[in-house]
């Protein structure tokens, strides 16, 4: 009988909550359930968590990351002991976090495709920016995810 070399098995996909985390740069965002990443919203998200999406999604400047929190908010939460989010604000980086995670999984995990789908124009939003549409609110960023789902079914996006 000939003997099989073992190769290790992949790394294990992140779930929607982990890869979430993960994109947040949450701290054991391999372990995250979806309950905790609701309490982690609710409580209010570290500014590095906004600033580390940001950066994913616009590795040139700080464009992102000013649309979704302006300089003097930025500059505020700084100033905090504990320089957190308010739960709003954080809900707003949950959404985005979320819809470039869904858009991450429609491209199998390539960034430049998904932040071009991100900033162009699309015709199912009134020719506004996918980006855009998500910053703005929860059901935005919903449908922005619903056109991706109709993208991972085949559906031209």
């Amino acid at each position: 009988m000939a003997e099989v070399e073992s190769t290790p098995a992949p790394p294990p996909v992140p779930t929607g909550s982990q890869r979430i985390a993960q994109l947040m740069g949450l701290r054991r965002w391999q372990s995250v359930t979806p309950i905790e990443l609701v309490k982690h919203v609710e409580r209010g998200l570290p500014l590095a968590a906004v600033e580390r999406l940001a950066k994913l999604i616009d590795r040139e400047d700080s464009q992102v990351l000013h649309a979704l929190l302006s300089r003097s908010t930025i500059a505020r939460v700084r100033r905090k002991q504990r320089p957190v989010l308010t739960k709003e604000m954080s809900e707003r980086v949950y959404d985005i976090a979320r819809v470039f995670g869904t858009a991450l999984d429609v491209w199998h995990g390539d960034t430049d495709a998904s932040v071009r789908f991100l900033n162009r124009p699309h015709p199912l939003l009134d020719r506004r920016t996918p980006f855009d549409v998500a910053k703005e609110s929860t059901a935005g960023a919903n449908l922005v995810v619903e056109i991706l789902g109709a993208g991972q079914a085949g559906v031209a996006v």
